[in-house]
């Protein structure tokens, strides 16, 4: 059984005329069906939170930063599959319950992000790092563009 996971960012580069648009006509529609997959299918207990990400272009690569603070590297996975990549894994908190709690908004428990590309991306040639609770994930562009 494949594990669940979140809605899928779908990130689609439109070329006109040599350049390179970010957004298409169609990005919009993308994430309406991903809400509606968020609304409908995904099941709400195995994901707990979803981490804020920015994605960035360059030239040669998209860059992914997610903020992960609290989470160890050695419990997230970053998997490349075809056009998918996904970025998994677990922050585990001191519960709210062992103590008389005020306040408690920090999320804990397991998350899943995943990112649709146009192209098909390479699982080698993936590059990571972490700094001060930010992952960045580097994906290198097709050199077939």
């Amino acid at each position: 059984m494949a594990a669940p996971h979140g809605p899928t960012l779908h990130l689609q580069v439109y070329r006109r005329r040599g350049t390179v648009e970010g957004r298409g006509p169609y990005l919009h529609r993308h994430e309406v069906h991903s809400l509606f997959d968020e609304l409908i299918h995904r099941p709400w207990a195995a994901v707990r939170w979803r981490p804020p990400v920015d994605v960035r272009e360059s030239d040669d690569a998209f860059l992914l930063e997610l903020d992960l603070p609290g989470v160890k590297a050695e419990d997230t996975e970053i998997r490349a599959q075809e056009k998918t990549l996904t970025i998994e894994g677990q922050r585990a908190l001191r519960p709210c319950d062992e103590t008389t709690s005020h306040v408690c908004e920090r999320p804990d428990g397991r998350f899943v992000r995943t990112f649709e590309f146009a192209e098909t991306i390479e699982d080698r040639e993936i590059q990571s790092r972490w700094q001060d609770g930010v992952l960045t994930v580097t994906v290198p562009k097709s050199k077939h563009e």
